[in-house]
């Protein structure tokens, strides 16, 4: 192996370490299955009997009332589709797997219903995607079962039937209450009204209530992010989480920050923003689950988060939604006519899978240690001391605390968490597996040229 060259990650200073915050590009370390061999390699996949990890499901609702300025996952506009008759799709697809080996085989710990807009849907329709879940699979009797969605969704109505189904934990977008700032966003809810669904939903006592709060927004000041802290922890939340803005070009809010319309905060201005309201979540007595997500009450676990950083299989039901079994990653159409199409002729709606993962267990052991803010280097590779440079570089400009155990991600850290497990997933790559940076080189040339790639799947 070359030389390590460990100065091209190292940070700047204390006050500003790096320039911006880095997206974390996931490791391509498997190659696609060709089209030809995908659905005879997903049958033999569902015969698998897949007890070796914790398990999920995560079911994708494609469609918003409105497409949100700041939001990079809108598909479809919800007036113009039939929903009864996607959860009509949703619920045969379900039914195609739901007596096979591999869901059969072991507890599933947690479902969540993202998207789009999930709650968007008329009351009653959510609950028959639950029910018929509850009813033919081996949820876990402690399994995690969220609903996300916007808070002028979560009418008596909608809400009553998600909980007599079965849900027992909401994640509504807020963003911020401020009023002003979210009419910017295209958020139309006053800060009033939020706060009487909150309370009127707490009321009912029956779910892990959770609130998304956004710092870096435009025109968002240190008091106008103060006042979002303090009305989310006075109202009776379960759990918060404090999301810094991604801007992602092809959003409206991109397009009229590049138009000089918009400014938004520096980045330096959003790591303070983060420092606050985590030393303010501290101070109120909150626990920090995760680098986004703090709990206020034993209720809220943050389960299916968690569990994906760690590896965990996650079944995938709906059009657009990106799942992972036994190491393979798959895709479904995210085309609606050619997901009807598929399932109308018995098969899954297959859109990409790919071969298992051949880098081994570390890449999951590192996003999951980096997410909780505690990572064991040399349980993840037997050179780690090849590191320690790095990380004493690292400490001294305030990002982490060290010994010769493991490392802990200071509140700094944490906000700079993405830029610190960008460089160690590249860096244990070249440690742990050489071999496969050809294979990186290959698979982007396969991205270049436009084939399907493994997705870097998540839940939004």
């Amino acid at each position: 192996m070359k030389s390590l060259d460990l100065s091209r990650f190292y940070a700047a200073n204390a006050d500003l370490p790096f320039q911006n915050r880095w997206a974390v590009m996931p490791l391509r370390a498997s190659m696609p299955v060709p089209a030809e061999k995908m659905e005879a390699n997903w049958q033999l996949l569902q015969q698998t009997s897949l007890t070796g990890n914790k398990r999920l499901i995560y079911i994708h609702i494609p469609f918003c009332d409105t497409h949100c300025q700041f939001c990079g996952f809108y598909q479809n506009l919800l007036r113009k589709f039939d929903t009864e008759a996607y959860i009509d799709a949703l619920l045969n697809e379900i039914a195609l797997e739901m007596n096979n080996p591999a869901i059969q085989s072991a507890p599933i710990h947690a479902v969540y219903f993202g998207g789009g807009t999930p709650s968007a849907l008329p009351a009653g329709q959510l609950a028959r995607v639950i029910k018929l879940l509850k009813q033919s699979l081996p949820l876990a009797p402690d399994c995690e079962i969220t609903i996300e969605g916007r808070i002028t969704d979560f009418d008596e109505a909608r809400t009553d039937s998600y909980i007599a189904a079965g849900a027992n934990r909401f994640s509504i977008g807020i963003q911020t209450f401020d009023t002003a700032i979210r009419k910017k966003l295209g958020r139309l809810s006053a800060r009033e009204e939020i706060i009487e669904t909150f309370e009127r939903i707490a009321l009912k006592d029956s779910v892990a209530l959770v609130c998304d709060l956004m710092f870096g927004l435009p025109g968002q000041t240190t008091q106008s992010w103060q006042t979002d802290l303090e009305i989310a922890a006075d109202l009776p939340l379960d759990g918060v989480d404090l999301y810094a803005l991604n801007l992602l070009s092809s959003t409206p809010l991109a397009k009229r920050v590049e138009n000089k319309q918009l400014e938004l905060p520096s980045v330096a201005a959003r790591r303070d923003f983060y420092l606050q309201g985590a030393d303010y979540l501290y101070r109120r007595g909150w626990t920090q689950l995760s680098n986004s997500h703090w709990g206020k009450t034993t209720r809220e676990r943050n389960l299916y988060n968690l569990l994906i950083k760690q590896g965990a299989d996650f079944f995938a039901f709906g059009s657009g939604a990106g799942g992972r079994l036994d190491g393979q990653s798959f895709m479904l159409q995210r085309d609606l006519a050619e997901y009807y199409a598929q399932l109308q002729q018995g098969k899954k709606p297959l859109m990409m899978l790919t071969g298992q993962s051949l880098l081994g267990d570390w890449l999951y052991q590192l996003q999951a240690g980096i997410e909780r803010g505690r990572v064991e280097l040399p349980a993840l590779t037997t050179q780690s001391t090849l590191l320690n440079p790095l990380i004493e570089q690292w400490q001294q400009s305030g990002l982490l605390v060290s010994d010769d155990h493991c490392f802990r991600l200071t509140p700094s850290g944490r906000f700079w968490s993405s830029n610190l497990l960008q460089a160690l997933q590249q860096l244990l790559l070249e440690l742990n597996n050489p071999e496969h940076l050809k294979l990186q080189e290959k698979m982007m040339q396969i991205r270049k040229s436009g084939q399907a790639v493994h997705p870097h799947a998540t839940a939004s």
